[in-house]
Order: C-alpha cells, then sequence, then structure tokens
C-alpha cells in the first residue's frame, strides 16, 4: 500500500532539511572559521560570569556551527557597543533579538529561533481560575510586574484600567520574593528568563507557570551583513530547521525553560 500524502509530504520536508543541512555542512566558513558572538548577561539565554560565557543560545549556535565545520568565540560585550560591532562587521552574531527595519538595514536574520513567550507565574500552591490577564485582573489579583519593562500583548492596555491592582519592583528577584510573599497573586515574565531566575534562587517546587500567555513574539539569531554571506546564514538556518525537526533543538533547550533545581 502506498503511503498516505501526509506521510509523503513529511518525508519530503525531511529529505530537504537534509539535502540543505548537507549543503550547510559544505559551507566555507567567515572569519577563517571562527565566528565572533556578543554576549550580555541575559539569562538563561546567555550567561556571563567574568570570563566564563554560556547559556542556550550558545549551545545552540555552537552545535549549528560544529556540524558546519565552524567555531565560535564569545565575548561580553554591552548591547550597545554589540549592535555597533555588527554594524561594523567587528562581530558577526547576535542573539536573541527581535526584528526590526533599522537592524535589517546592516543584518542578516534566521527564520525565528525561538518564540519568547510571557507568562503568569504563581505559587506553587495556587489554583488557576482564569485563562487570560484581563480575567485575571477582573477577579481582583494583583499583579506583580518590573519597572520600565517592556512587557507586551493586552498588558499595556489593562495597565492603565487595573493600575490598582499592579505593584512594581526594581528587579525580576524581588518580584518573585514578592509573590512568595503573597504581595501579589502572580507576576509576568518571559518563560525562560523566570525559569532560569526560580532555579538561581532556589525556588524550584514553590513557583510554577500558569502556562497563561499574555504576550508572544518571535526572536532570531542575527548575523552581520559585512562579515556573514548571506549563502552561510541560509545553510546555517537550515541546520537550525533541522535540528527543530529532529527534536535535537528540543533536548538542548528544554531544561533552560524548566523550573527544575539543577544544582
Amino acid at each position: 500500500m502506498s503511503p498516505h500524502p501526509p506521510t509523503l509530504l513529511i518525508g519530503a520536508l525531511t529529505l530537504c532539511l537534509a539535502l540543505l543541512a548537507a549543503e550547510a555542512r559544505a559551507m566555507d566558513c567567515p572569519r577563517d572559521g571562527t565566528l565572533i558572538a556578543g554576549a550580555g548577561d541575559y539569562r538563561p539565554y546567555q550567561i556571563v560570569e567574568a570570563d566564563n560565557v554560556s547559556g542556550m543560545d550558545f549551545d545552540v549556535i555552537e552545535a549549528i556551527l560544529e556540524k558546519m565545520g565552524c567555531s565560535l568565540k564569545k565575548v561580553p560585550l554591552p548591547w550597545a557597543r554589540h549592535l555597533k560591532a555588527m554594524q561594523n562587521g567587528q562581530v558577526d552574531i547576535a542573539s536573541p533579538v527581535t526584528m526590526t527595519p533599522e537592524r535589517a538595514a546592516f543584518a542578516r536574520f534566521t527564520k525565528p529561533y525561538i518564540v519568547a513567550n510571557e507568562v503568569l507565574f504563581v505559587a506553587a500552591d495556587t489554583d488557576v481560575t482564569y485563562d487570560n490577564l484581563a480575567a485575571f485582573f477582573s477577579k481582583g489579583y494583583r499583579l506583580g510586574v518590573i519597572r520600565e519593562y517592556a512587557y507586551g500583548g493586552d498588558y499595556p492596555d489593562l495597565r492603565d484600567i487595573y493600575a490598582g491592582q499592579i505593584e512594581t519592583t526594581d528587579s525580576l528577584e524581588l518580584n518573585l520574593k514578592q509573590l512568595l510573599l503573597g504581595r501579589v497573586d502572580a507576576i509576568l515574565g518571559e518563560t525562560y528568563v523566570v525559569s532560569a531566575e526560580i532555579r538561581k534562587l532556589r525556588l524550584a517546587g514553590k513557583v510554577k507557570s500558569t502556562g497563561v500567555v499574555v504576550a508572544s513574539e518571535p526572536n532570531y539569531i542575527m548575523f552581520a551583513r559585512k562579515s556573514v554571506p548571506a549563502a552561510f546564514v541560509a545553510a546555517f538556518d537550515a541546520e537550525l530547521q533541522a535540528m527543530k525537526a529532529n527534536g535535537a533543538f528540543d533536548r538542548i533547550t528544554e531544561k533552560y525553560k524548566s523550573t527544575k533545581a539543577i544544582y
């Protein structure tokens, strides 16, 4: 019996990704084989501790570059200097980034690398009785947020309506402490970032994600136009998509969105 059409389609897609990945492995590496990535402490995407640089972004990028026969040098850089170095072609890679017309003038982008979800987190023993932020506020609950942080989704519209139910602090750590003291009923934050902070503060088992998504935004891996050819970016992206198709991407990133303690 012949395979069903969906089976044929999946097979064709897998073959296409495999061919593109093979092409990526044959691609010459820019900068004599070692690309340069800037790094800032934005956990868990990037972790900078003195001269030690690690994190989810680099686990993914290095896995792809290794398949392509290239290597990576990670340089701690403040974000403004990082962007300037990308414009000048002194640094090759930035991540995770949003795509803007201003950045597109000096950079090339992969397809979405990851979708950054802002979700509500609550104390572990909390029963969740709402499925969106408006419903959360309508029940009289109090929300903890970080001062000057640009939250997305419908938060900007609801912020003025429910200003009396919003508590601001200057850091995610303080936000989590407010939550555990019962001064707020939930905090809002990006899934991977909040999960990393929960692990860092050893709060595993005390805070949980509600799964209520308030905002969702694609993030990309960005390459400098001056130093990285379009063909190389396309080949890199083919490897990235192949990793997502075969499960390797999930295996690399899964631990970073878990609140389970890693000591």
